[in-house]
């Protein structure tokens, strides 16, 4: 119960850290919390120090921020968190089932290779092993997870984006992260629905930036980001390029990222 109770907050907190806010001369960057702030009043944490015994504190070391909690369609979450200022060198995850299953894995940049940990015996969880990929190990230090066609989750056949539409999307993902990760990204609807939520991120976080003209009437939804692309593209470029501002880009880039990678493998 306290396990489910703990799931139940991250998704609580996700919603409140997704609200607009008010207009600031400065940046409003908001940070995740902290690993034992995550999952207060949870077994959480003395769940992940039985199991990662004397490499906890290794662990802990790269959860000093997290990002923004990732609901699986299989019932459980992740969290994925990183050392302060270095999200790309030293950084962790864990993903929690309701019926207390935890699995867990860090990197340091100095190591080349991820330390993985599960209470069910699972060494290297596939969601684990997506947020892995973006340290670009070679594959003695982690295996591919590609699933076949008879294996990935059946797509809407519904309002999905079109060849044209996909491609503005790319260019919004580019915008914010990269255009090298953009283009390994499948651009489906929920991709669409994570790039939504990091544009309004961006705009709410930078509200006082004036020098590019906001894109107007956001609305949640791949079709705004396709409808909207060129305009959205522009801004996120000048906040990027504007020395207080390109906070707000890196910070949603950081705390979207696991989001919108498990929304590509339609996890």
């Amino acid at each position: 119960m306290r396990i489910f109770t703990s799931l139940v907050r991250l998704l609580a907190l996700a919603v409140a850290l997704s609200v607009a806010h008010p207009v600031c001369a400065t940046p409003i960057v908001i940070v995740g919390p902290a690993l034992e702030d995550a999952f207060e009043g949870s077994d959480v944490v003395p769940g992940l120090k039985r199991l990662l015994g004397p490499e906890y504190g290794a662990f802990r070391r790269n959860f000093d921020e997290s990002a923004v909690p990732v609901p699986l369609k299989e019932g459980g979450l992740l969290l994925d968190g990183w050392r302060l200022g270095f999200p790309g060198h030293h950084a962790a995850a864990v993903v929690v089932y309701p019926d207390g299953t935890l699995h867990a894995a860090y990197y340091n940049a100095e190591d080349r290779a991820v330390r993985y940990f599960s209470t069910s015996g699972e060494l290297q969880q596939r969601v684990l092993l997506i947020w892995a990929k973006r340290f670009e190990l070679s594959p003695g230090h982690s295996r591919s997870t590609e699933r076949s066609l008879e294996e990935r989750a059946p797509a809407s056949i519904l309002a999905l984006p079109g060849v044209e539409e996909q491609a503005a999307m790319r260019s919004v993902a580019a915008a914010i992260w990269s255009a090298e990760l953009a283009s390994g990204w499948n651009m489906n609807t929920e991709v669409g629905h994570v790039l939504g939520e990091a544009t309004k991120h961006i705009m709410d976080c930078s509200a006082a930036f004036s020098l590019v003209p906001k894109p107007v009437g956001w609305v949640p939804g791949w079709s705004y980001v396709a409808q909207m692309s060129v305009q959205i593209v522009a801004y996120v470029t000048g906040v990027s390029g504007h020395r207080v501002y390109r906070s707000c880009v890196i910070t949603a880039a950081s705390r979207q990222r696991s989001f919108i990678e498990l929304a590509s493998g339609e996890f």
